[in-house]
């Protein structure tokens, strides 16, 4: 028996083994989304082989790992999928060592992982010991080995990311103090739910005429600005970006992805999206959790309960049996370093129950 390791640029062959590499399911339905990021990434596959000794003395080869590997800059290397079938130490340091060498022979200074692409599916960031290891779409599972192997060699924790399990409570908009002294209920909130009177700010969900050019090129354009670094963990934002509305739109519904305008300008200061959690539905095969994603608000804006008008009309969507799905829980992520954001969690009745860790290693 020995060990090797060969790199495939066959996207069949990726997609035929992606399985190996984590323990959210490949169904059918995600292969164009895996497809479509392997070319856009113009991803590669290092394989972790063993040859095996078979019946009269032939020697085949077993497929026992694998780590995905992209660029999407001249010096950062990124990984995903990676995993070995056995978890033993040798088997992952030698994919690990195969990694590295990767790295120093294309010349890239750093190495950056695990992104799971589509993350809008696969998630990124190797799970904490100790975390909650149901199925939920995102949250990548794996044994705590694998981030000491790679602590090891050299690789520092680069972001933490805990996720909060949370109940999804009712709040509606039209009866927050705040938010009627800013004049929301001034207007025909009556027979328009989303109606916001004279409240400075108007509320719109995901809609055909929604996604036009413009407004995908300014939701990336306060993502990339006013997003902490470690909320732009996954490159190539615009490609991220469609998936993301595709896959809402295919498994979940309109109103998971949502956007603010400025009634005097007109401008986006605000947007945010939940990601369908395709694997916890009820016997009418209607959604029963989701995954508040994401959410950004224009800095200058901030202090007019921006969130509280966006978490509460979408919360309110979710909660009406007139709508697609009845969402009865929310995973909620929060940077560990957020601790304003932990304890809001945990007010709103939110327990920790995932953590995850992208590492990064400085190549000399």
């Amino acid at each position: 028996m020995s060990l090797h390791t060969r790199i495939s640029e066959d996207s069949q062959e990726i997609i035929n083994y992606i399985h190996l590499g984590t323990f959210i399911p490949v169904l059918s339905e995600f292969k164009k989304y895996i497809m479509s990021d392997l070319k856009a990434y113009d991803a590669k596959v290092i394989f972790l082989e063993k040859k095996l000794e078979a019946q009269f003395g032939e020697m085949t080869e077993n497929i026992i790992g694998m780590t995905l590997i992209f660029g999407d800059s001249d010096d950062i290397l990124y990984f995903g999928f990676f995993n070995v079938y056995d978890h033993k130490k040798e088997h992952i340091e030698f994919l690990l060592n195969a990694l590295i060498d990767f790295g120093k022979s294309n010349n890239f200074q750093k190495i950056r992982g695990p992104i799971n692409i589509p993350t809008v599916i696969y998630g990124w960031g190797f799970m904490v010991e100790g975390s909650k290891k149901d199925l939920f779409i995102g949250c990548p599972i794996n044994p705590p080995i694998y981030q000491k192997i790679f602590k090891k060699k050299g690789f520092k924790i680069l972001f933490k990311e805990d996720r909060y399990d949370m109940p999804s409570l009712k709040l509606n908009p039209h009866k927050v103090k705040k938010l009627i002294e800013l004049g929301i209920n001034e207007g025909d909130y009556q027979n328009n739910f989303f109606d916001t009177g004279n409240y400075p700010y108007q509320f719109m969900t995901l809609g055909k005429d929604e996604i036009t050019p413009k407004i995908f090129d300014e939701v990336l354009l306060l993502y990339s600005k006013y997003m902490p670094p470690s909320g732009q963990i996954t490159p190539k934002k615009a490609q991220n970006g469609k998936n993301i509305i595709n896959f809402i739109e295919e498994f979940g519904a309109k109103w998971m992805m949502w956007f603010v305008r400025e009634k005097k300008t007109g401008k986006l200061v605000a947007n945010g999206y939940a990601i369908p959690n395709v694997f916890d539905k009820n016997e009418k095969e209607e959604l029963n959790s989701m995954g508040f994603q994401s959410w950004v608000v224009h800095p200058n804006h901030r202090r007019n309960y921006l969130s509280i008008l966006m978490y509460g009309f979408v919360i309110t969507q979710a909660k009406d049996r007139k709508t697609p799905h009845y969402i009865k829980r929310g995973l909620w992520p929060v940077g560990a370093e957020n601790i304003a954001n932990a304890n809001a969690a945990k007010k709103m009745g939110g327990k920790k129950s995932k953590s995850h860790l992208i590492l990064q290693l400085l190549i000399s």
